[in-house]
């Protein structure tokens, strides 16, 4: 496949689904939003409409068997993402998902070994490896400028107030959906190193009344690599002032820094004091990131790039590291990523 137009699917028609299907309606010439899949009534036909894409399915299941569909976007609720790639590649269909590809390790093999053993590519939606920012500090890391990563950090703080029904966040969300592109990016920041040890400690400070119920809403994790790095990330579901992304790497040369609060270098002089413009939405401060990870997905299947990634490998390692860290608020101690995983 290396002239045709990509001719892919949606799965999940939700806020950042809507933000990927017209990215790949508008932003990407080399593909085609074929279809929109939502089992929630209307959901699918609407977003359809909105992009002048024709087909809308309430059953995912009728994409398997067309086999003008291509490839697939996953953007479901997280507890649906392995069943849905596993039985796209099962059906021969490329395979783009949504972090977390899976919530246990047994899932995440299982969707890697559905990929390898029908022939289709499998990319991951961390999106902050493809953050212009974020990429020139890994390539400052490769060229040996700053030396041998020693201390890392990553932080993620969603915009707030935090508006969001503890009751209806699934447990663990700021280890599985929110710390787990931190871990990637961490991971992805200090190249040829495993993680071999993870200590965390989270609590409800955004939502205190929600803690007995076990909801989590702040966190701080340390890790420890296998090559002597010691790494922090950090969560908060409520930035007042902002959606807040960061990532630091300081080494034995020197240091990189990456990501920024602000929208822009302006800042207002007033009777009020000195502001500046933050960024408010994921999709704000990262739609170019968004559209260059689907953009070399697409390059990949059609045979004009080498696959650099996240692939299912990334998404199990970032993962793991996510089930260690639940296993260590629960227990109250640092944890070997032996225990987790026993490669």
């Amino acid at each position: 496949m290396s002239k045709k137009t990509l001719r892919m699917a949606l799965i999940g028609a939700g806020r950042i689904g809507s933000f990927h299907a017209e990215t790949i309606a508008r932003r990407i010439p080399e593909a085609e939003l074929a279809a929109v899949a939502d089992p929630a009534p209307g959901a699918a036909r609407r977003l359809a409409d909105t992009l002048g894409c024709e087909r809308a399915l309430a059953d995912v299941t009728e994409l398997w068997q067309d086999s003008t569909i291509d490839a697939v976007l996953i953007a479901t609720p997280a507890r649906f993402h392995t069943p849905l790639a596993e039985a796209a590649a099962e059906a021969g269909k490329h395979v783009f998902c949504e972090k977390p590809m899976a919530l246990t390790l047994e899932e995440a093999d299982r969707v890697i070994a559905a990929a390898r053993a029908n022939g289709v590519h499998l990319q991951v939606g961390f999106n902050r490896r493809w953050d212009r920012a974020f990429a020139e500090g890994r390539a400052a890391i490769d060229a040996g400028r700053i030396g041998t990563p020693q201390l890392l950090r990553s932080l993620t703080r969603d915009p707030g107030p935090w508006g969001g029904d503890p009751a209806r966040v699934p447990p663990n969300t700021i280890f599985y959906e929110t710390l787990i592109h931190d871990f990637d990016t961490l991971l992805w920041l200090n190249p040829g190193a495993r993680a071999v040890e993870v200590t965390a400690i989270a609590d409800a400070l955004v939502r205190p009344d929600a803690r007995a119920s076990g909801h989590l809403d702040t966190a701080v994790v340390t890790i420890r690599f296998d090559n002597g790095a010691i790494a922090v990330a950090e969560a908060n579901f409520s930035a007042l002032y902002g959606y807040d992304i960061r990532g630091e790497v300081f080494g034995s040369g020197g240091m990189v820094t990456m990501g920024d609060v602000q929208r822009s270098s302006l800042r207002v002089f007033d009777h009020a004091g000195v502001s500046s413009d933050t960024w408010r939405l994921d999709t704000h401060h990262f739609p170019e990131a968004y559209t260059a990870q689907i953009q070399h997905f697409v390059d990949v299947v059609q045979q004009r790039a080498d696959a650099r990634g996240p692939t299912g490998q990334d998404a199990r390692a970032a993962l793991a590291v996510a089930l260690a860290c639940i296993t260590s608020v629960r227990e109250n101690r640092a944890v070997r990523l032996t225990e987790i995983d026993g490669r």
